[in-house]
């Protein structure tokens, strides 16, 4: 009872900052419509044109991370597969590929609605989206004790686990966003995205300090110091949590319904420069902003000593007096640069330069436009977690544009054929606008 108590502790904290990450590759596409979401300022077109898309603008699916999937998956002797947790994989094999330090970083932006014009030396948009941002951060010893917990109890050979400032944030939010564009003489465009954030669901766990050891009765217990933050309509409680068990808290809890929690502010700049014939440089910050929370649940799990066979002991609540709390929006630089050929004005190449506080990347790309209807691009990068390769379609026919693309596309595997690249800046990408 003891190792199922303490690993379903341990799972609950695994699944315990807010920012948008846009597709990249897509610079270097000829005549995609959401180039202003990577840089407001991008180049205008030569035509004018409006666009308008519902449920199916711009869908787009990403995740940073280090952990490769063969880290969690192995092969048997027998062929099959089995998840590196489980007691057929010895604990040294599994945390040979684990790093001291993990992150996982996963995000989705569904566009509902979009609406725009660019007219001859303009461009406006007006979006409607749905955006999903997570982030975990966990060292080396939370796997290590999971992995002891599930195979052995925790009480292994190596007798105590540290875990400091793990943790766990998740925010998910709609986002109504203006933007508009202008150009300026020739070569300059400038332009700006403002974006009203509406919460819907936030969430924070964060474990400033989890000591867990032998107590001196020959029991397994520790210390411990969490801040849980919850927001959202959905689950509230009917009175304080000051001195109430886990146990007692969740028989609280009372179940609403989908509603705003939560309000916000960002804003997008961005200017693209021609100074000679053929050449363009940009320069782009996004997600200048926060957003602000009213939790529905806030309390300090903080306890010295306790024994976690006793578990609804342990887990004692206390109440935080703060009303609220605010989060900076993830902000993201990135720098531009493209060189359309003189000999042939359907090819191009180019970089973008991309810095936020958990990922850094440089990337060089290429197009063709071997017809006005199709432009088709590929990249490749070096960032924080290694060498990434991308690529793009960008199709447009009279009254309709669909395009496609990933920012990273990895071919590395192990010799068991479980792919072995380390997750890296994964974004997928797909859309349907209408043009005309």
């Amino acid at each position: 009872m003891k190792k199922v108590i303490v690993s379903a502790v341990l799972a609950a904290m695994a699944l315990a900052t807010v920012s948008a990450q846009d597709f990249k590759t897509s610079y270097f596409l000829d005549n995609y419509v959401y180039s202003y979401r990577l840089n407001p300022g991008a180049q205008l077109e030569d035509d004018s044109f409006t666009f308008f898309s519902i449920g199916l603008g711009n869908t787009s699916m990403s995740t940073s991370t280090n952990l490769a999937l063969s880290s969690f998956i192995f092969a048997t002797p027998s062929g099959d597969y089995t998840w590196g947790f489980g007691e057929a994989i010895p604990a040294e094999t599994f945390l040979s590929q684990i790093d001291d330090e993990n992150y996982f970083n996963p995000r989705l932006s569904v566009n509902l609605l979009t609406f725009g014009r660019q007219g001859e030396n303009y461009r406006f948009a007006i979006e409607a989206n749905v955006r999903s941002d997570s982030y975990f951060y966990a060292a080396k010893d939370f796997f290590r004790a999971f992995k002891g917990g599930l195979n052995e109890g925790l009480a292994t050979s190596k007798g105590s686990y540290t875990f400091d400032n793990m943790q766990f944030n998740s925010s998910n939010y709609a986002e109504i966003a203006a933007t508009y564009s202008h150009s300026i003489g020739d070569n300059l465009v400038v332009g700006g995205t403002a974006k009203l954030l509406l919460g819907v669901l936030g969430t924070t766990f964060n474990i400033n300090h989890l000591y867990a050891h032998d107590l001196p009765n020959g029991d397994w217990g520790g210390d411990c110091d969490a801040d849980i933050q919850f927001s959202s309509p959905l689950l509230t409680t009917a009175s304080f949590v000051q001195g109430k068990s886990l146990y007692d808290v969740l028989e609280d809890v009372q179940y609403g319904k989908v509603g705003i929690n939560g309000f916000g502010f960002g804003l997008d700049l961005g200017a693209t420069w021609k100074p000679i014939d053929n050449l363009e440089v940009g320069l782009s910050v996004l997600d200048l902003g926060f957003l602000s929370w009213n939790p529905n649940i806030k309390a300090k799990i903080q306890y010295k000593d306790k024994d976690f066979v006793d578990i609804e002991d342990a887990l004692e609540f206390k109440d935080v007096e703060e009303a609220g709390y605010t989060q900076g929006l993830n902000y993201n630089i990135h720098l531009f640069g493209k060189y359309r050929m003189p000999f042939y004005d359907r090819l191009s190449a180019g970089f973008v330069g991309t810095w936020q506080k958990h990922f850094k990347e440089a990337r060089l790309g290429v197009d063709v436009t071997p017809v006005n209807a199709i432009s088709i691009a590929a990249s490749a990068a070096y960032n924080s977690y290694g060498l990434d390769f991308g690529a793009a379609l960008n199709i447009r026919f009279p009254g309709i544009n669909l395009f496609l693309g990933a920012d990273t596309i990895s071919f590395k595997q192990n010799a068991d054929k479980i792919p072995s690249g380390r997750g890296g800046q994964t974004n997928v990408t797909t859309g349907l606008v209408i043009a005309f």
